[in-house]
């Protein structure tokens, strides 16, 4: 017989898939909107640059800073402080698929590399943070915090090295972390130490950084749009190893993640917020990292767009089938 908890936890995963649903829907609006503007010309091309960073380096430090503080209390970093050493053991079975799948699927050189990384990343300024606070609000970005941290440490200590050619790939130094101090990550040690500290910020601070953080949530989607506007969708589709991605790290991972999670007995919110967070689209700074280190940036860049392309079907997908398991 059903028991209460069990129905509970079913209508929860209910209405996350209609929750994720809705978000997706909205998100594809913004997609077409900016597709058009920048289709018709109404939004000059040269300006998407400007919206991309513009988004990455403003509006994420305030959207992390500000849903952080505000989500989460020093009992809470204390209480859910081990998540950081599970998401370590999820990385490293990420990594471990990786490396290997690409033999499988007879990639070399340097597109084995890039799709390592695409494959073990995720875009969590770009796509995870505005779906998951829309979905779980702000109680979700202390899970997204941990998160954070593991993955900028890996990303910028082993992930990087994937954005160079493989017959010049630099060993890892010290001063490669140095790359580590990016906006957002500042906002999350700050917030985090000012969590610890239990120190509020001033009514009128407060106010300020959260109108900011605000300010751009439409951003991403109409840039992502505008991109798309730009490319020969018939090209896109002859590269047949990004299904491969799509489907390992867009639908086996967050499903494996889920039910793991659920198995071991974690709170229902982090098994929610980790399969998503774990089913995200390619990480989209990986374009620009090929492009300056030397490596294949035009298949980078098709890597991230069929991906995020991808994840407005794989995350209401995935949100699905979790509601049915």
């Amino acid at each position: 017989m059903e028991s209460n908890y069990d129905r509970l936890l079913e209508d929860a995963l209910v209405e996350q898939f209609y929750a994720v649903l809705n978000q997706v829907l909205i998100f594809l609006i913004i997609m077409i909107i900016g597709f058009v503007s920048v289709k018709s010309k109404y939004l000059p091309e040269t300006t998407l640059p400007i919206i991309s960073g513009l988004f990455t380096r403003m509006i994420v430090p305030f959207l992390v800073f500000v849903n952080t503080v505000s989500g989460a209390t020093r009992a809470d970093m204390r209480t859910y402080s081990y998540l950081v050493g599970v998401y370590i053991c999820v990385f490293a079975v990420l990594i471990t698929v990786s490396r290997f799948t690409p033999k499988l699927l007879r990639l070399k050189g340097n597109r084995a590399s890039l799709f390592s990384l695409a494959t073990s990343f995720g875009n969590v300024g770009f796509v995870g943070i505005p779906l998951l606070l829309s979905v779980f609000g702000q109680r979700v970005m202390l899970f997204v915090t941990m998160y954070a941290v593991v993955d900028q440490i890996i990303f910028w200590t082993y992930g990087i090295s994937l954005t160079y050619p493989v017959d010049d790939r630099p060993r890892f130094r010290l001063r490669t972390l140095v790359n580590m101090i990016n906006p957002p990550l500042i906002a999350i040690i700050l917030a985090v130490v000012l969590i610890l500290l239990n120190v509020r910020l001033p009514v009128i601070v407060d106010r300020a950084f959260t109108t900011m953080s605000n300010s751009g949530m439409a951003l991403p989607f109409i840039y992502m749009g505008g991109v798309l506007a730009t490319m020969n969708i018939k090209e896109l589709l002859k590269y047949y190893e990004l299904y491969a991605i799509i489907f390992i790290k867009m639908i086996i991972i967050p499903i494996c993640v889920f039910l793991i999670f659920r198995a071991i007995g974690f709170p229902q919110e982090i098994v929610m917020a980790s399969t998503i967070l774990f089913g995200l689209p390619t990480i989209g700074i990986t374009p620009m990292l090929a492009n300056a280190n030397g490596s294949d940036a035009e298949y980078a860049t098709v890597i991230v767009l069929i991906t995020t392309l991808a994840s407005l079907l794989t995350l209401t997908f995935i949100s699905y089938v979790t509601a049915l398991i």
